[in-house]
């Protein structure tokens, strides 16, 4: 990455003077030390401004482009005049506050500088009597000659205020040529830079890890990972119940504008909690640590979607803090049908009995709110304290008809189990998040400790109701209910990073977390409409279910010649599972402790020209959540009744990985083979309640072995610096066996992931974005569905110095819907759906940014220069 910064004066004369970050003229200080350049590679505009401050003296105006002072011009003089001042801010006489103050004589030579204090002061302890000009400048500010004379045998020379003029081009002129690639890969995994891919404005979390190597989203907003969807999503490297509940809904909370980056760590070390067998995903959301305000604001219109965000960053010396606000409005259609066939089995020649006919369509109407404040406060170099709070609601509208017909094997209809169906859901959700991070840093470069506190409640409030009619439109029957659920979540961790020189880094880790999930479900139903709603036991629930997990880790990391890399590491964690369920007036209690111990070890090579290979091995675990052991009973559907299973136990996958990455220029290339094993696999399955009857069951069960082996490859590469195309591929074959019952079913098969981007920056503000994603037909034990894909068009056009910009993006444009067909087979019947998502999106998004940065004289200069100009000694 290259960056450039113009001075302020410099504009005026039209030439652009280019920082480089390795290959700074530091002028004033080219004499000192190299090892404190080292110390400033690491770019920051705080830290590359306060160098840019004590280095520009030697390009200011009536400062010819000569030598340096020699170095005994650095120190200050043994006798002489003090002289002091204060730079204040010419329009609100506020203190400037880190100016740059250069003391030169009439011919225009430097002489020494100081920087001014947190209150614009600075001082000369000793000048010489003379005529002299100081020249006093600062990033925001015209630069200002101001001239002195310094008499012999006087009194202390105090300027008073020295008004400096603002430069409302100064700031505008901070250039960033360089741009992170949109991929980038890790120890761990991989980095999409989600804030760089134009065609994720105006959109949500769900649409920005549609675009993520190794990661693939359904219609419904199901996510999963290198082909499973047990996986562990954090935001900014810390749980949250809102997306424990319903994942898929709580994404489309998230907006993307938010999202700076998603981190992929398929292979994670033993310092994060073992939970998600595939892997972890990290949503990183966007930050800003310049001094300073600045903020922006998003609104987006359209056909499926809108929405409207704001941001507000602050930070003055030690104190940070962010706010955000948003809402969200979305809006999904779509209709479905199936034909069950149902059989008699003789000699393995099925006969069939009956066809029945299902067609469905549904309307959600999906709104959201979230209001979120954050801050930090360093009290010197080495602590610092974070807090945030966040706030969501949500409400969500769900309108369904459902129809069945049924029909003889010779086609005709039987009338009298036609039933139409009108289903109305309204679900209400309530968020609160709080986390306390405090983070000590000790004088040993690495030596950290971290302790953290979280805090997480969600409520949710369900009504449903249910009219049924028959073919002459006379109700038969009415159905409604109350929901009830909260989950409540407290963690605590510690976290201490221990580096031993050449003897590698050993990190050590405690963490408790307390899960309290509860469900009261009331169902009431009536045979008509005059007759009064009755309570029915069977599908009422009360529902409590706590989950506390203990866990230590130990990891140690040693690096041999920055060749060699080993991560050896294990953690441990203690599970204690209790749940009370009280259903058709029969309370059942369940108490299932158990403990594991996960190891994973990860060696490294580095070989020359950037190219790495790795391998790894971990052991991960997935705890069944609470949607699949409640009990409750959802009959919906008079032919297929949905409800959990409390009787679940925890499943154990066992990860091993080789990759191989290498860089070459502008192109990255990544590619690894994986194998993941699972003994004890929770999934879905379906059953008849009983033989030759219509009524499918549908719940979840510890049901056998589930292996995948697989391989990814992915590809980027830029051009004319402009630039940028980028290809992955997941391929896998998935071997499942298990036992339902005494029958045995094995299925096996290959699936892959296929998606790409480009995109290109033009001359005049304005860029272009393309990327899309296919996921071939997927297989489980007992269904079989066809691919689906989705594709993006992006436009955007910066305007206002780039402090605005309006984006036009249009999603799967070709075609009005996606439809997925699905084949489930069980012992008595074979079920033919069709689902149909209308997913074509078009929106329209403006964003605006807002505010003034300023700048902080980074604490490396202290050191150099001394508190108050002192030297330092």
């Amino acid at each position: 990455m290259s960056k450039k910064l113009r001075g302020p004066e410099e504009n005026k004369r039209g030439k652009m003077r280019h920082l480089r970050l390795r290959t700074f003229h530091f002028g004033l200080y080219r004499s000192l030390p190299v090892f404190y350049m080292a110390g400033i590679k690491q770019f920051s505009l705080s830290r590359l401004t306060g160098v840019f401050l004590l280095s520009a003296t030697t390009f200011l105006p009536g400062v010819p482009a000569r030598a340096a002072a020699p170095v005994s011009g650095l120190f200050w003089q043994t006798s002489g005049i003090s002289v002091s001042g204060t730079v204040v801010d010419a329009a609100s006489k506020a203190p400037v506050d880190f100016a740059t103050v250069a003391l030169q004589d009439k011919s225009g030579k430097l002489i020494t500088g100081v920087p001014c204090d947190a209150n614009g002061k600075f001082t000369f302890p000793a000048v010489a009597p003379g005529a002299y000009d100081l020249a006093i400048s600062f990033i925001g500010y015209k630069t200002k000659l101001h001239s002195i004379t310094v008499l012999a045998g006087t009194a202390p020379l105090q300027l008073g205020q020295i008004p400096l003029d603002s430069d409302s081009k100064a700031l505008e002129e901070v250039v960033v040529t360089g741009e992170k690639d949109l991929i980038q890969q890790t120890d761990d995994g991989m980095v999409y830079n989600a804030e760089n891919d134009i065609t994720n404005i105006g959109g949500t979390a769900a649409d920005v890890l549609k675009k993520v190597p190794s990661l693939a989203v359904d219609m419904d907003g199901n996510v999963e990972m290198r082909g499973s969807t047990k996986i562990k999503i954090l935001i900014n490297g810390k749980p949250s119940t809102m997306l424990a509940d319903n994942l898929a809904e709580a994404l489309q909370q998230i907006p993307a504008d938010m999202i700076k980056s998603v981190e992929v760590i398929t292979s994670p070390s033993a310092k994060y909690e073992a939970e998600g067998t595939a892997g972890v995903i990290n949503i990183i959301t966007k930050q800003s640590n310049i001094e300073g305000m600045t903020g922006q604001v998003t609104a987006t219109a359209g056909n499926r979607s809108n929405n409207l965000n704001t941001n507000l960053n602050l930070r003055k010396k030690k104190l940070g803090l962010r706010a955000s606000v948003g809402g969200n409005f979305n809006d999904r259609i779509g209709d479905s049908e199936s034909d069950q066939v149902y059989f008699r089995e003789e000699n393995f020649i099925q006969t069939p009995t009956k066809l029945i006919q299902q067609s469905s369509t549904f309307e959600n109407n999906g709104r959201s709110m979230f209001t979120q404040l954050g801050g930090n406060y360093d009290f010197n170099e080495n602590n610092n304290l974070s807090a945030s709070v966040r706030l969501n609601r949500s409400r969500n509208l769900s309108d369904r008809n459902l129809s069945t017909a049924q029909f003889t094997p010779s086609g005709e209809e039987q009338t009298a189990n036609y039933r139409f169906r009108d289903i109305n859901n309204r679900n209400r959700n309530q968020g609160f998040e709080t986390n306390l991070h405090f983070t000590r840093r000790f004088q040993k470069k690495g030596q950290e400790l971290d302790l953290i506190a979280i805090f997480n409640r969600n409520g949710s409030d369900s009504d449903y109701q249910l009219t049924e009619e028959n073919k002459t439109a006379a109700i038969t029957r009415l159905e409604q209910s109350d929901n009830h659920g909260t989950n409540r979540e407290f963690t605590f961790q510690a976290d201490y990073s221990h580096p031993m020189e050449e003897l590698g880094n050993l990190e050590a880790g405690v963490r408790a977390v307390l899960r309290n999930s509860g469900s009261d479900y009331d169902f009431r139903y009536s045979r008509s409409t005059e007759a009064p709603l009755l309570v029915d036991p069977a599908r009422s629930n009360l529902f409590t279910y706590h989950q506390d997990v203990y866990s230590g880790y130990l990891s140690y990391t040693y690096r041999w010649q920055k060749t060699y890399t080993l991560r050896v590491g294990g953690r441990y964690e203690y599970t204690a599972v209790s749940g009370d369920f009280t259903t058709n007036n029969v309370e059942t209690s369940l108490e299932k402790p158990f403990q594991n111990f996960m190891p994973n070890v990860m060696l490294m090579k580095r070989f020359s020209n950037d190219q790495r290979l790795r391998l790894s091995y971990s052991t991960r675990i997935q705890r069944p959540g609470m949607n699949q052991l409640n009990p409750y009973r959802n009959e919906s559907n008079q032919l297929n009744i949905r409800y959990g299973n409390p009787n679940l136990d925890a499943e154990i996958t066992h990860n091993t990985e080789v990759q191989y990455s290498w860089l070459l220029k502008t192109t990255s290339f990544n590619a690894s083979m994986y194998w993941r094993q699972t003994n004890n696999d929770i999934n879905q399955y379906q059953f008849p309640i009983r033989e030759n009857n219509d009524t499918l069951n549908t719940t979840f069960a510890n049901l056998g072995q589930n292996a995948t082996y697989g391989t990814s490859l992915s590809a980027t590469t830029r051009f004319k610096q402009k630039g940028q195309v980028g290809l992955n591929l997941n391929l896998f074959y998935n071997d499942l066996t298990s036992f339902i019952g005494r029958t045995m079913i094995t299925r096996a098969g290959f699936m892959y992931n296929l998606s790409g981007n480009a995109s290109y920056k033009f001359s005049n503000d304005v860029s272009v974005q393309t990327a899309g994603s296919f996921n071939s037909p997927r297989l489980s034990l007992q269904s079989r569905s066809t691919y689906n894909y989705s594709y993006s068009l992006g436009l955007r056009k910066e305007f206002w110095k780039r402090k605005g910009g309006v984006s036009l993006n249009v999603e799967n444009f070709l075609f009005s819907n996606n439809s997925i067909r699905t084949t489930v087979n069980n012992t008595n019947s074979n079920n033919y759906n069709r689902n149909n998502n209308y997913n074509r999106i078009v929106r329209v998004s403006f964003n605006f940014r807002f505010g003034k940065m300023e700048f902080k004289r980074d604490k490396a200069l202290e050191k150099l220069t001394g508190e108050g100009g002192k030297k330092n000694g």
